[in-house]
């Protein structure tokens, strides 16, 4: 199997059409309709679906595509490396972040040391939810993410190296009038809207679950959302109450924007519940030396500022 033909192939998948692609590709129609034919003959099953308006994958179409995709990748990071070997500042790191202190303070001043005297280094950021950046870093188009660390069904897949401590948190503006009421915070939960970090789903069922325990039924409304900007700007807008990681309202909560609700010890046990935020990568893919420069720059922030 020839690299150039699954180059070929993943255009073809890319585009939804053989036309397209080999425009795209500069090469004839018939010269690429041949290689996935060749590529069809040599896997043993049918790739695409072909239709009057393009083709689309069959189900072992998009197996293969799921693993050519690694190769692509794989190939490309090769590249990159046998330059990087050369030259340190040479090459090119795709990293996937979960928001919070790290993607605020520490990356920000890893990346600047690593690129300090650069000459052509390119570190690319993709932030989002942990679940929005595993698939990226599965199918190779991220090179390691930070995110926070569980045991779930990739587990055989990936290697996780753990960073700093984080936990669930209740958040409320600074002048919210929950902060006004005396005695027990806890009972007073169901009284507001929740806003709700897509990351801490979990920690609203288990809520929901200790307030019917103490008799509270919630029957406010709920906002959820994998954006933490829209968390902190909806937050502060308002008089619901955020259930998020710590360490995403960590820099809110030290400039006083937001307070983090002083619960007693029974939900701190239950609820507050503490995991760990990590490096995570894939368990069979070496990193590349630009990878594992920048990896070393946030190790080392991370003792220092954590």
């Amino acid at each position: 199997m020839h690299l150039r033909i699954l180059k070929r192939f993943l255009a073809v998948v890319e585009l939804g059409s053989i036309n397209k692609a080999s425009a795209h590709l500069n090469v004839s129609q018939p010269s690429l309709s041949k290689d996935i034919k060749e590529l069809e003959e040599e896997l043993g099953g049918a790739l695409f679906t072909r239709t009057a308006r393009g083709v689309s994958l069959t189900q072992f179409g998009q197996t293969i595509f799921l693993r050519a995709k690694l190769v692509d990748a794989e190939f490309r990071k090769l590249q990159s490396d046998a330059q990087a070997l050369r030259d340190v500042s040479i090459g090119e790191v795709n990293v996937g972040v979960v928001p919070g202190f790290l993607q605020s303070q520490v990356l920000p001043t890893a990346t600047l040391n690593l690129t300090r005297g650069a000459r052509s280094l390119t570190v690319n950021y993709r932030f989002g939810t942990r679940s929005s950046l595993l698939q990226p870093l599965l199918h190779g188009d991220l090179d390691f993410v930070i995110v926070g660390i569980e045991d779930d069904e990739f587990a055989d897949e990936l290697v996780s190296e753990p960073l700093v401590l984080d936990r669930n948190a209740l958040v409320v503006r600074s002048n919210h009038p929950l902060l006004e009421t005396f005695g027990t915070i806890g009972n007073h939960l169901a009284d507001y809207p929740w806003l709700v970090l897509s990351e801490c789903i979990q920690l609203e069922k288990m809520l929901r679950q200790s307030l019917r325990k103490q008799g509270a039924q919630f029957s406010k409304s709920v906002i959820r959302t994998d954006s933490f900007h829209f968390f902190r700007t909806t937050l502060i807008a308002s008089d619901c109450i955020g259930l998020t990681r710590y360490d995403a309202a960590r820099l809110e909560k030290e400039s006083g924007n937001v307070i983090e609700l002083p619960l007693d010890m029974t939900h701190q046990a239950n609820l507050l519940g503490s995991h760990m935020i990590g490096i995570v990568y894939r368990r069979e893919t070496a990193l590349s030396a630009a990878s594992m420069a920048l990896i070393t720059e946030i190790r080392k922030l991370c003792r220092v500022n954590l």
